[in-house]
């Protein structure tokens, strides 16, 4: 909508010649006719992407918590629409839903119940949550550890895999390789964290701090994850390089053939 329209509508919502949505959503306010203002609602549902219906549907049918994780994958959502949606439109404007922390998770839930009386089954479905994503974390640690290694071993260039801790062994990356550009003096240090679920801003915030360890060299650190929550892209996006695996392994089909 160009700046001229957004201007007129407004002009006409100021004078009460059209009624307005209290809520803005990823395309600007809803306007209608002041005798049509309770179809704003309506139209809300047929804009929102069909997997922010979705889960707007699930989090009001059902009377439980569910994390931002879990509603992505049941949905096939993208992660910062949805979260943009629940916490911006559904929850603080239209108070449908409520939301909060557990944790390291970010949590919803339907605005009728308090988060206390749902806490207990939540915390025992978390149970077997934490579970699995330890079985299938260490299934995609190892396949993304032996995609690296196929990768950069392979390359035209001396490459070494090296400990993955600093002089005083106090902070540790998942994997560590020294690559040798232009001799044999002084590599480039590449240290990589590899997270299978979403990790939090605290969490990338001690990423970062972990790289700050390094005083001299050339040192590329590195975070592989399925999605970044939207404050980490904000806040460390000049300093950590955040690459989906998926990216990376045709990043990497592209410069040079490996058993992928």
């Amino acid at each position: 909508m160009g700046s001229s329209i957004r201007y007129k509508l407004s002009e006409l919502y100021r004078y009460g010649h059209l009624a307005r949505s209290q809520f803005k959503t990823a395309y600007g306010y809803i306007y209608a006719l002041p005798k049509d203002k309770d179809k704003i609602i309506d139209k809300l549902q047929k804009v929102v992407p069909p997997y922010v219906r979705n889960a707007v549907q699930v989090l009001l049918s059902a009377r439980k918590i569910f994390t931002l994780n879990s509603l992505v994958e049941q949905t096939n959502g993208d992660y910062e629409t949805l979260e943009y949606y629940l916490d911006r439109v559904f929850s603080k404007q239209l108070n449908w839903i409520k939301w909060g922390y557990h944790k390291s998770f970010k949590i919803y839930w339907n605005a009728k119940f308090t988060k206390e009386e749902l806490l207990d089954d939540f915390l025992k479905e978390l149970s077997k949550t934490y579970e699995r994503i330890k079985i299938e974390g260490d299934r995609f640690e190892k396949e993304v550890e032996r995609f690296l290694d196929d990768y950069l071993l392979n390359l035209p260039i001396k490459v070494v895999k090296v400990s993955s801790g600093v002089k005083d062994r106090t902070y540790f990356f998942d994997v560590a390789y020294d690559i040798f550009l232009f001799d044999e003096i002084k590599p480039i240090k590449l240290k990589v964290e590899i997270k299978s679920y979403l990790p939090s801003v605290m969490q990338v915030a001690y990423f970062y701090r972990k790289t700050r360890e390094f005083t001299h060299g050339s040192v590329i650190p590195v975070i592989i994850a399925p999605a970044f929550p939207s404050a980490v892209y904000k806040t460390f996006g000049d300093i950590v390089y955040l690459v989906p695996y998926n990216k990376l392994k045709e990043f990497a089909s592209s410069l040079v053939k490996v058993p992928l």
